[in-house]
């Protein structure tokens, strides 16, 4: 599947428009996600045009360059590609780290909860435990889809939701590989989870194969 240079600014807008925020690479990962995702195809297209497009959007106003990290891209403040606050986000993601879904998570999240005037200290917990879930949906998971879903409910409750599917699990080869250090880190992402959530629940669903997370956070009013 060929992309023009047209298309490429088209996803990239689409992309800032979500609240997305990264570098060059990051939407070029995303770009190819997504179209994987969609079409089951990978696009072509030259990589050079990703940082070409973001640096017209920041000429132009559209988008701007983050405060934290010059090297990264976001939506500008004045942007009329800016989206009407919502109080839920829904969406699908691959999981595996070549496409960085993590951060994908992590600055989409943060922009919707912002955006619902949530505090900066808040969001950082919730961002944390949050992607804390989504690293464990990418590390056991078997690379296919992960389902995410968030919301502030009227009650003032933070809620999220991840189902993911698993792969085959062999602990002691992950460990040989170098993907854990010990058994123990296995238990740092729930202990980290338990701490900034409220409530918080992992099901296994062994019928599909899949991993169903839930967790909720009381925002202070």
């Amino acid at each position: 599947m060929s992309f023009s240079l047209g298309e490429i600014q088209a996803r990239i807008r689409e992309l800032l428009a979500n609240g997305l925020t990264g570098n060059s690479q990051d939407f070029h990962a995303w770009i190819r996600m997504d179209t994987l995702r969609k079409f089951r195809e990978e696009p072509t297209f030259s990589p050079d045009w990703v940082p070409k497009v973001l640096d017209e959007l920041v000429t132009s106003g559209e988008a701007a360059k983050s405060k934290l990290d010059p090297r990264e891209y976001t939506l500008s403040s004045e942007s009329s590609l800016r989206k009407k606050t919502s109080k839920t986000e829904e969406y699908l993601l691959l999981g595996r780290t070549e496409f960085q879904p993590m951060q994908y998570v992590r600055s989409r999240m943060e922009s919707f909860l912002r955006g619902n005037g949530i505090d900066e200290d808040m969001i950082v917990d919730l961002t944390i435990g949050s992607i804390e879930a989504v690293e464990n949906a990418v590390k056991y998971g078997d690379g296919g889809n992960v389902e995410v879903a968030y919301s502030i409910e009227k009650n003032g409750i933070f809620k999220i939701r991840l189902v993911n599917n698993l792969r085959e699990l062999n602990i002691e080869e992950d460990i040989e590989r170098g993907k854990f250090s010990s058994t123990a880190t296995l238990m740092r992402g729930m202990m980290v989870m338990q701490k900034l959530f409220d409530k918080m629940d992992l099901e296994i669903l062994e019928d599909k194969r899949q991993a169903l997370f839930m967790a909720e956070k009381i925002l202070p009013k």
